[in-house]
């Protein structure tokens, strides 16, 4: 693997330019004019990227759409060291970056934030589309002392296209491989001259399911003889990943006088899609012999018809999974449909700009989103596997379920943050107060339905409420003409409360009837084994940032920063209090429970970095370019790690187990690495690049988790420890305009090579790295109008690759995988005007 990355990289650099950056070092309108200034909000203020002291990647319009970037996970092949995990589902994205990221449980704040507009969006949903943007800028390392939400691995700001005093716009249309069709557009009006402008832009998106139903290939029992007389196995099964996307935003700029700006933005969004197959990947490493534990085996063979049956089920699994390894661009639907991947969401944000005088500004943004997510999910990615009917008395059995999932989450998300910035005798300053809540609007509940016979689990009820108030500031001082001094603080203080009520058929019920419901129950002497509660936590903690950075000259700035970020204390939920997860030895089934309770309270993380960076804009004889390097070294301080349900099959006994797993602080970490972007212009018509990040993740100590109290778990050692990112990950990337002009037009060749170490994983089982070529040509400005074409390529070779995790833990029977898009090609054209 290593010997042919290593010629990979070294054929790139040294090819034609076939090949484009989509990177922050080329983002202009030939191949690469890399002497344009690159301007990114990253200190909330406009600024040179070359001028700022952070490590940034910076993607403009026209960088996205020359890497064909149709949604912002997307990005990831594009952004070194970022990444994207669609663990819990299409409707979740797990971003992590340097090593950092956010557990695919909770409700809590990611450690990589996405913001629109200056306003965070929740992970749930975040996989946003990306037409009629202005850029999207990645901010790597520890964002907490400028941002609103406890960033400690960055942040990912994405702007809008705005609205200006011009009339113009652009009409989009596209084709593509699974009857993809897509139509977008923009127009931007200026109503009244110099004080009213509205831009309006949508989207909409159509694909028939690229990933097809296995399910049917079981039903022939020559060649699968366990699945005989399955009658679940047959059907007109729908397929998986499908894309069924409405968009709409407008924009509306009012400058009433001079020095005042008002901008608001709404923004709608609506999908309403089948879920993503699974592949079925195989049992984990450390799964033995029909590797359950006895009290589960004791359990699970009367239901399924004794010993014998239950030997025959898994043996059932087994053939799945080597079926879905034969035919790994499909996935067994399993009895759910299709399944479910539905969003809505609607948003709108509010910026007041008031210069009060040359040196003053005042600035307010005021955000507020509602959203609906509901996910069903064939976790396991396997068929039905026997038919049921066995008579247990009080019920007869269904067909067994392995693992599925279903959530239905509607939330409301609101943001404030008032800013006062000035500049005067070589200083800047910020100084600001932020305050955003996020709660419950709505009935919402999830469920993980493991190995029942009784069909799938009902929804809980699942309630979490977090709330944020933080003051802060930062002032860049310049100390000489090329020195500046940089210091900054945030204080927050943060909240957390949850309203759970377990598994219920006439559920899941709203924030106020849950509260209602646990009040009453609280009255009752079963109290303590109803699994209704209700609690929460407190945290209060700083933020801050110092600095120097030192302009060697006009093209070339040096610094070096220290930056502090946390995430607050969380907490497990419900609250752990009947005799299923408080240890008691007799109520499961005759025996050991486990015992949850020094899991209640996760501590807080922080993390702790040095970052030294150089930033060198050279144009020597003809040839541009910018090369920014970075080097840094963190330290993250009880990092967590979750726990699935599934390693602990006891806990489906317990009314008051977390509905899917809970988090647990797990290790200290060391965390460091250096990451390149490096942008060469030879000529003005071609342009080579590379962008690339190495990232080493040490256990410096494990925290104590108390595996004893966690009956079929297994041990917890150093390697169980998740590498959230790659070693290694990077792009190599060009573009040549080539030199024929058909009808006065340009025609431009882009490509990159994306190249991935492992990576991801649950407790240290890891996701396989891999290599994924992208190409594209454009023939821009036919006939010297408005009008463009284009033909795109992803995934040139066909590779399979393992983009997502579902279920990857060492002990398990049946472990499930996401896979990556195959080869897709597309045509477009595009008018503006």
């Amino acid at each position: 693997m290593k010997s042919f990355r290593l010629k990979a990289a070294l054929a790139t650099t040294v090819a034609a330019a076939t090949l484009i950056p989509a990177s922050a070092f080329a983002q202009t309108a030939d191949a690469g004019d890399s002497s344009d200034t690159i301007v990114v909000t990253a200190r909330r203020t406009s600024e040179n990227l070359q001028d700022v002291p952070v490590a940034i990647t910076a993607l403009n319009a026209a960088a996205l759409d020359r890497s064909t970037v149709q949604e912002l996970s997307d990005v990831r092949t594009i952004a070194s060291g970022l990444n994207f995990n669609s663990e819990g589902g299409k409707n979740t994205i797990n971003v992590s970056l340097r090593g950092l990221g956010q557990l695919p449980v909770g409700l809590a704040t990611p450690g990589v934030v996405t913001y629109v507009n200056n306003v965070a969006i929740p992970s749930i949903g975040s996989s946003i589309p990306t037409y009629d943007l202005g850029n999207i800028q990645v901010l790597k390392g520890p964002q907490g002392t400028l941002f609103g939400k406890t960033t400690l691995g960055g942040a990912i700001l994405v702007n809008t296209a705005p609205a200006t005093n011009e009339f113009e716009g652009y009409l989009k249309a596209t084709y593509g491989r699974w009857d993809y069709r897509a139509i977008e557009g923009a127009i931007n009006l200026p109503i009244v001259n110099d004080t009213i402008a509205l831009r309006l832009a949508g989207q909409i998106r159509r694909q028939d399911p690229r990933t097809k139903a296995l399910d049917n290939l079981l039903a022939d029992s020559t060649k699968y003889p366990g699945f005989a007389g399955i009658t679940g196995v047959t059907g007109d099964f729908p397929g998986f990943d499908d894309v069924h996307q409405d968009s709409f935003r407008a924009t509306l700029k009012i400058t009433p006088g001079s020095g005042i700006t008002n901008t608001t933005v709404f923004e709608y969004f609506k999908a309403d899609e089948l879920a993503t197959g699974l592949y079925a990947f195989g049992k984990g490493p450390g799964f033995a012999i029909l590797g359950f534990s006895p009290s589960f085996v004791a359990r699970l063979a009367p239901a399924v018809g004794g010993t014998a049956a239950l030997n025959q089920l898994l043996a059932n699994g087994v053939t799945a999974q080597g079926v879905s390894g034969a035919n790994p661009r499909g996935a067994f639907d399993g009895g759910i449909n299709g399944g479910v991947a539905d969003r809505k969401m609607y948003g709108l944000v509010n910026t007041l700009e008031i210069e009060l005088s040359d040196n003053l500004t005042f600035r307010n943004i005021f955000g507020y989103r509602k959203s609906r997510n509901e996910q069903l999910i064939n976790t396991a990615g396997l068929p039905i596997m026997d038919n049921g009917g066995v008579n247990l008395g009080p019920v007869v059995t269904q067909p067994i379920i392995p693992y599925w999932a279903s959530q239905v989450y509607r939330r409301y998300y609101l943001d404030t943050e008032s800013q006062l910035l000035w500049e005067s005798d070589g200083i800047k300053g910020i100084l600001g107060a932020y305050y955003s809540v996020d709660g419950p609007d709505g009935a919402s509940g999830s469920n993980f339905t493991q190995f029942s016979v009784t069909g799938p689990n009902a929804r809980t009820t699942e309630h979490v409420k977090n709330r944020n108030f933080s003051i802060f500031g930062q002032v860049n001082i310049d100390l000489t003409d090329q020195l500046t001094l940089n210091l900054g603080g945030r204080y927050g203080w943060d909240k957390q409360t949850f309203c759970y009520l377990p598994a219920n058929r006439a559920g899941p019920f709203g924030y106020g009837s849950c509260k209602d419901q646990v009040a009453a129950a609280n009255q009752l002497p079963t109290a303590n084994a109803d699994g209704k509660s209700v609690g929460g936590v407190k945290d209060n903690a700083p933020a801050w940032t110092i600095g120097l950075d030192y302009k060697v000259n006009d093209d070339w700035m040096v610094y070096i920063a220290s930056r502090r970020g946390y995430r607050p204390k969380l907490t497990n939920y419900p609250v752990y209090e009947s005799p299923f997860v408080t240890g008691d030895p007799t109520a499961c089934a005759g025996f050991q429970c486990p015992d949850l309770r020094s899991f209640q309270t996760v501590k807080r993380e922080t993390v702790t970095d040095v970052e030294i960076g150089s930033k060198l804009s050279f144009n020597t004889g003809g040839t541009r370019g910018r090369f920014n390097i970075a080097a840094f070294y963190s330290k993250y301080k009880n990092a967590t790690q979750f726990i699935s349900n599934s390693s602990i099959p006891l806990l489906a006994l317990a009314p008051d187990a977390s509905p899917a797993a809970l988090i647990a602080n797990a290790a200290d970490l060391s965390i460091y690495g250096v990451e390149v972007d490096l942008s060469v212009s030879p000529t003005p018509s071609i342009t080579f690049a590379f962008n690339g990040a190495y990232t080493k993740t040490e256990v410096d100590k494990l925290l104590p988790i108390d595996t004893t109290k966690l009956p079929g778990f297994g041990s917890f050692t150093k390697a169980s420890v998740n590498r959230l990112t790659p070693k290694f990950s990077g792009t190599f990337s060009g573009t040549w305009i080539l030199p024929v002009h058909p009808m006065d037009g340009d025609l431009v060749l882009n490509g990159d090579l994306y190249i991935t170490d492992d990576y991801g994983g649950q407790q240290g089982f890891q996701l396989k790295g891999y290599e994924l070529a992208n190409a594209r040509l454009d023939w821009k400005g036919i006939g010297g109008t408005g009008l463009d074409l284009g033909v795109f390529v992803k995934n040139v070779f066909d590779k399979e690759y393992e983009s997502g995790v579902s279920i990857l833990l060492p002990n398990q029977p049946f472990n499930s995988l996401y896979l990556g898009q195959p080869r897709t090609w597309g045509v477009e054209a595009k008018y503006s005007f």
